[in-house]
């Protein structure tokens, strides 16, 4: 499919200038922080003492996703992701609503997790936390507008410290690791419900692909990068949780305001706890932070392939989609004020389900539409020429996403209602010109 971008100033380009290290960090980085300090406690209440399970279901389905994006990454190295993705393999409605769907990841679950931030905030100094989630977003913001190597090399940091963080609750908790009951109040219907809930602990590892246009040799850097951040931390995740259920049991646990700094003082003592609280602060600033610098970049790469308007895609000074950052702030703060974390996660985990529905889609239409196309990295296993994988992830999502809640489903309904809407007139106008040359990504 030939691309219409729409180039909105020319000679304009996002700055290479990221390895395979700070990629997989970054990646890690967004993931650790999006779920496992803040949901833990909500699992908990669904699954009991089998939260780690949770967990590890959703890792699985995270990592057959993964593979999908990889393949799809490594032939379309772009900051518009999914988006892209679905335009080549769907046309360009079908890219709009994925891209739609992706910018409501980044924006809904900005907003979730800064009101996890404003939580533990909130646990060791006071203050109301819509406001406090209000003034990370707007913190996190310029820290994205001032440029990507700055945004990636704090990211780094706050990852080593949030990994620090999460090992500290394994190595208090190592001694209770044995349960000596096994606690389920819902069943597999419990597990499913929280494992569809904790998919948002995993969300943003789909964003490492809209770092493409800023990686060096993206083919093969992006793929492994994929691969190892969903392992890494799909690892940490289920010793964790398994821990945390150890050390507190469930249903306290499924109260709790800041879950695992609560695990930390049950475990240690109030220093450790308050030293956790503070590690959680930094791991769910990073996820704020990487959420908004890759929305920017996917609502940037759209407009470049002429699915949103030009504006969208001017850069700063410093080469920086700020326009699109600003405008994805303006809308994190808004969901900031409904103040329910539980709900906007799953109206999050909407948009994910949706947008992976047709990555992995995607993957499945591409092999066979295009058989010749050059696949950099391709996704072993296969039947009948269909990833097996891909069709367990499209699979396992729909069992996910008959387990969400049923208000959060709809409003994700609506959302991916007024995507398609908003395709009409949004596509209307789009210029049929020839593909912009930006030089080899190699």
């Amino acid at each position: 499919m030939n691309q219409s971008p729409i180039d909105p100033a020319e000679g304009q380009h996002l700055r290479r200038s990221l390895g395979l290290w700070s990629v997989t960090v970054s990646g890690v980085g967004v993931v650790l922080g999006a779920g496992i300090y803040v949901l833990v406690g909500e699992a908990a209440g669904e699954a009991g003492d089998a939260t780690w399970m949770a967990f590890l279901i959703a890792g699985l389905l995270a990592a057959f996703t993964g593979l999908s994006f990889a393949e799809l990454a490594a032939m379309y190295p772009e900051a518009g992701a999914s988006a892209a993705y679905a335009e080549e393999a769907f046309g360009p409605r079908t890219g709009f609503v994925t891209g739609w769907l992706d910018v409501t990841v980044n924006v809904v679950g900005a907003a979730a997790v800064a009101l996890g931030f404003a939580g533990y905030a909130s646990d060791l100094l006071g203050g109301d936390p819509r406001w406090i989630g209000v003034g990370l977003i707007v913190l996190t913001s310029a820290i994205v507008y001032i440029g990507v190597r700055e945004t990636v090399m704090l990211a780094v940091v706050f990852a080593l410290l949030e990994v620090a963080g999460l090992v500290i609750v394994i190595a208090v908790g190592l001694p209770d690791l044995a349960m000596p009951s096994f606690e389920v109040p819902r069943g597999a219907a419990g597990v499913l419900a929280a494992a569809a809930l904790v998919f948002f602990a995993y969300e943003g590892f789909e964003e490492i692909v809209s770092l493409s246009e800023e990686t060096r040799h993206p083919t093969r850097t992006i793929p492994r990068a994929l691969v190892i951040a969903i392992g890494v931390t799909s690892a940490i995740y289920v010793l964790v949780a398994a821990t945390a259920v150890s050390v507190v049991d469930w249903e306290e646990l499924a109260v709790a305001e800041a879950p695992l700094a609560l695990v930390a003082r049950v475990a240690g003592d109030d220093r450790l706890a308050d030293a956790l609280s503070t590690v959680a602060l930094f791991a769910t600033f990073n996820t704020v932070l990487l959420l908004l610098a890759t929305g920017s970049r996917v609502t940037y790469g759209m407009s470049r392939r002429g699915l949103l308007p030009a504006g969208l895609g001017r850069l700063s000074p410093r080469q920086t989609p700020w326009i699109a950052t600003l405008g994805l702030a303006g809308l994190a703060i808004a969901f900031v004020f409904t103040g329910d974390i539980g709900y906007v996660a799953q109206v999050t985990n909407f948009a994910v389900f949706g947008q992976f529905l047709v990555v992995n889609a995607a993957v499945i239409w591409l092999r066979r539409a295009r058989p010749e196309a050059d696949r950099p990295f391709r996704i072993p296993g296969s039947w009948g020429g269909v990833p097996w994988t891909a069709a367990t992830g499209i699979g396992g999502t729909l069992l996910l996403a008959f387990f969400m809640d049923r208000t959060a489903f709809i409003t994700g309904g609506i959302a991916l209602a007024l995507g398609v809407l908003l395709s009409f007139p949004a596509l209307r106008p789009r210029a049929a010109t020839p593909s912009r040359e930006d030089g080899p990504v190699e």
